[in-house]
């Protein structure tokens, strides 16, 4: 009974420290908060700190993990509801706008910010599991069954997958930009008339999603 509530106590005590220095980071990023600011807020001392990390770039690079996960598990539960592969794009495509949007840490890191960036980052950006990564297989799963169901006509490109990721990337370098509204909409129907495989009437799945996520908004 006393090692479990050892072991809550300390799993607490990890996640206040976490829940802490995301709010931090956001507001300053990562240069301008230190160890000291981050103990002191979570309401413990700064040798507790290094019993659950061995640096500040160790617990950034765990809170980044942590933001990397959330944002895989939502994504996954989107497109997961939804039929159609057109839409499941759209979906990949309206995560990634509001995700940048909400996420200061995030979006910093994916702008290549300096006040958000730390030594090692560009090894991170490399990895395998990271969310760009992760976003990436998950685009070329989307055109691969859009292409099985006849709904999207790939035979146009050599690498329909490479293109779609470099729609997002474009959202990506001009989140921040004044008409990036405007630069959203373009984008959103590029990527319909691009790959549709003919401007038609809703197809039965399109119509299918549009009832069971119940939103009238344009992206579905």
């Amino acid at each position: 009974m006393q090692r479990k509530a050892a072991a809550e106590a300390r799993s607490n005590r990890r996640s206040t420290l976490l829940a802490v220095g995301r709010t931090l980071f956001e507001r300053q990023g990562f240069r301008s908060v230190s160890i000291a600011q981050i103990a002191a807020e979570a309401g413990l001392s700064s040798g507790t700190f290094y019993n659950y990390f061995d640096s500040k770039e160790a617990f950034y690079d765990c809170l980044l993990d942590q933001i990397e996960s959330e944002g895989m598990r939502t994504a996954e539960q989107i497109v997961l509801r939804l039929r159609s592969p057109m839409n499941k794009l759209r979906a990949v495509y309206h995560f990634i706008t509001l995700g940048l949007r909400r996420n200061p840490i995030l979006r910093g890191v994916l702008l290549h910010k300096p006040e958000y960036l730390y030594p090692g980052m560009n090894q991170r950006l490399q990895r395998s599991e990271g969310l760009r990564r992760y976003m990436e297989r998950m685009v070329a799963d989307i055109i691969g069954e859009g292409t099985r169901k006849g709904v999207f006509r790939t035979s146009l490109y050599n690498n329909p997958t490479a293109l779609v990721t470099a729609v997002f990337d474009a959202i990506i370098i001009h989140i921040e930009d004044d008409d990036v509204d405007e630069l959203l909409a373009d984008l959103s129907v590029f990527l319909q008339r691009g790959l549709r495989r003919a401007l038609r009437l809703r197809r039965r799945d399109e119509r299918i999603d549009r009832r069971t996520v119940g939103e009238p908004d344009e992206w579905i």
